[in-house]
């Protein structure tokens, strides 16, 4: 018999060697959607070709050489999204609303004859994760399949807890020693979910009997990528545009998730399952683009670059697993609360890369049309930790399954009677070409007025997306769909100085 060892019970927080990412973790990184000032988000943000926006800052480095005055902006959003998910057929449909801090930045213009310089701060809200949903439907997968996964070759020993010790001080020991893997395997076993079927091969059965099971998840998830762009840049004689940014990325991502599982046949010892998790990730990092503008005459092209972004990750994630067993031919309840948070090893990922090629055509200074293509390289995505085989098994998924590039297309338009601009776009993300989902559409309309020195826009958005998940990324990995629907109001305030 191992001895374990007893841990103090003034040790909240443990240092995991484990990790805990998945490919949907990558991708939900790796996401973006280039939120904005109201009139950028009118045209479909199709603004590299054409300058003379905050927003367009983050899209094209070279946009803050074209404007022509010192300006401030602030933007502020409300997001009203209907979500339908789809697991094994069963639709379910949820509400929620978020409100969300778009854009803020400011632009500094010096003029020396023929030669212009800019400086600039922008504020860009990249992606917002702000959902709250939940979904229901039957499943011939069950739980039991997550907890028989990670406890295949964990010793029975080791998921025991002796009198001299509690669940708290087991779960974290095995966070210590042993990593998330056995933390899962302690909860299934405790909770009753799997039992030991051969000691001394380390192999466990399932006590769920099951033709089919009712499995309700309900998921809360805050947070927003945010993308601070400091920018120079400079034009000659009014027909070439350049600039660079220096983009410090800040990414905040929380998941509350409950996952309830029923409906087992009468005589599975094994009757429901309550199994809450909490995770919470934290990455800052930073990227550099480049870009430039060459007008001539009524024609526009823009070309810019970001380099891959290297962003360093702290998680923590909290488990409770609760389930009702039949134990003495009595039905009893067993709660597995190892109240714990465990803190995962520091990481670092490097984003894709994107480059942005734009055109555009201006109309007698009375109207515009915008088209921007956009590409991101997937395979220059990867965990930077070469020397941790797990992350190597991720980079190997980036290199053979995330092939090939990602793809947007934004066009827009503006028409101006007198001080008034009316404004409309669509737009077109797609992920990975390989993957199954994972696609944003949408149309655009706004309108804005300018009071001189000042300017107010407003903006309404109606956005599609749809998105592939499976529950678990180990063992229990039925995949649902995401198809949300979104109508935004977004407003902007600003003015010369």
């Amino acid at each position: 018999m191992k001895v374990k060892n007893y841990l103090s019970l003034l040790l909240f927080l443990i240092f995991s060697l484990s990790y805990t990412q998945t490919v949907d973790d990558i991708i939900r990184v790796s996401s973006y959607y280039n939120d904005g000032t109201a009139r950028f988000n009118a045209m479909g943000g199709a603004f590299s070709s054409l300058g003379g926006d905050l927003s367009a800052i983050s899209i094209n480095p070279a946009s803050s050489s074209i404007f022509t005055y010192n300006e401030f902006g602030l933007t502020i959003g409300l997001d009203d999204n209907n979500i339908e998910n789809n697991l094994n057929g069963y639709l379910s449909k949820t509400k929620s609303s978020a409100e969300t801090l778009n854009q803020l930045g400011a632009v500094w213009v010096f003029t020396n004859g023929k030669a212009k310089f800019s400086f600039a701060y922008n504020l860009q809200n990249v992606y917002s994760y702000n959902d709250d949903f939940s979904f229901s439907g039957n499943n011939s997968s069950s739980i039991d399949k997550y907890f028989l996964y990670y406890a295949d070759g964990v010793p029975s020993d080791d998921l025991l807890i002796y009198s001299d010790e509690t669940t708290q001080s087991v779960y974290r020991y095995l966070g210590e020693n042993y990593g998330f893997g056995d933390q899962q395997a302690f909860l299934g076993y405790q909770g009753y979910v799997i039992n030991s079927l051969d000691s001394s091969n380390n192999t466990y059965e399932s006590n769920a009997i099951y033709n089919q099971v009712i499995q309700d998840i309900a998921i809360e998830r805050i947070g927003n990528h945010y993308k601070h762009s400091v920018n120079i840049g400079g034009s000659y004689n009014n027909h070439v545009f350049f600039g660079a940014n220096l983009n410090i990325h800040s990414l905040e991502f929380q998941e509350r998730k409950i996952f309830n599982e029923s409906g087992y046949s009468n005589n599975s010892k094994l009757q429901n399952v309550n199994f809450n998790e909490y995770y919470n990730s934290i990455g800052t990092g930073f990227s550099v683009q480049l870009g430039s503008i060459i007008k001539v005459r009524n024609i526009r092209i823009g070309i810019s670059y970001q380099t891959p972004t290297w962003i360093d990750f702290e998680e923590e994630n909290e488990q409770i697993l609760e389930t009702r067993v039949v134990n003495d031919n009595q039905i009893k309840t067993y709660s597995i609360d190892p109240t714990t948070v465990n803190i995962y090893d520091r990481y670092r990922f490097r984003l894709p890369s994107r480059s942005t090629f734009g055109f555009s055509h201006i109309f007698s200074q009375r109207g515009l049309i915008s088209l921007d293509y956009e590409i991101t390289k997937y395979n220059n995505a990867m965990f930077t930790d070469n020397d941790d085989n797990y992350l190597n098994e991720l980079n190997y998924i980036i290199d053979n399954e995330l092939y090939a590039t990602a793809q947007s297309i934004r066009l827009g338009g503006e028409y101006r009677i007198k001080n008034n601009s009316l404004r409309a776009g669509i737009f077109h993300y797609k992920g990975p070409q390989n993957l199954n989902g994972n696609k944003i559409n949408g149309f655009s309309l706004g309108y804005g007025v300018n009071f001189g020195g000042q300017k107010f826009d407003i903006s309404y958005v109606s956005q599609s997306s749809y998105f592939t998940n499976s529950l678990y990324s180990k063992g229990l990995t039925t995949p649902y769909s995401t198809d949300k629907a979104v109508n935004k109001i977004i407003a902007s305030y600003h003015f010369n100085f």
